[in-house]
């Protein structure tokens, strides 16, 4: 499937999303890196990120919300950082959580692997998703998850429009 110049396929438990963008690897991994960047265009246009904190290195968390457009509307969550290969890849392990940190098992965990490459002056970003099962990719499937990454992605090519 391709929507909005993002490729997405899925394989059992896995899904992957390939963008270009018009930046090099070394401005893409800084988009991911940082709050202040990420505060930008992380969650859809709907279900911005109010809140982040991040300890970028391996073991470090990063935490954040995304508040929807209701009151009381949030959705919490944390990740931890298993490998960073700057400016080239970024793996994570992510989960929805309370605001306190602690992990909802109610709720699919998922293993991300974001990898810059060049491509004539731009970045081809791939996002390798794994989750435990095909069931637990097709639950967050079934909440919009494909609607949700197209959105930060055009959200993300508008702020670094502006950078």
């Amino acid at each position: 499937m391709t929507t909005s110049n993002m490729k997405v396929e899925s394989k059992g438990n896995e899904l992957i999303i390939t963008r270009i963008f018009n930046a090099p690897p070394a401005l893409m991994f800084e988009m991911w890196s940082h709050c202040k960047h990420l505060k930008h265009w992380w969650g859809p246009k709907e279900w911005p990120m109010d809140e982040c904190s991040l300890d970028f290195h391996v073991g470090g968390e990063w935490r954040y919300c995304l508040r929807g457009p209701n009151e009381g509307d949030e959705s919490w969550g944390i990740a931890v950082y298993k490998e960073i290969e700057k400016p080239e890849k970024i793996v994570y392990q992510d989960n929805f959580s309370d605001k306190f940190g602690n992990i909802n098992k109610q709720m699919p965990t998922m293993v991300v692997t974001n990898k810059f490459i060049e491509n004539n002056w731009k970045t081809t970003q791939v996002s390798n998703i794994i989750y435990e099962s095909p069931e637990e990719l097709k639950k967050v499937l079934d909440m919009g998850m494909i609607q949700g990454m197209t959105s930060s992605m055009e959200r993300l090519d508008e702020y670094l429009a502006t950078i």
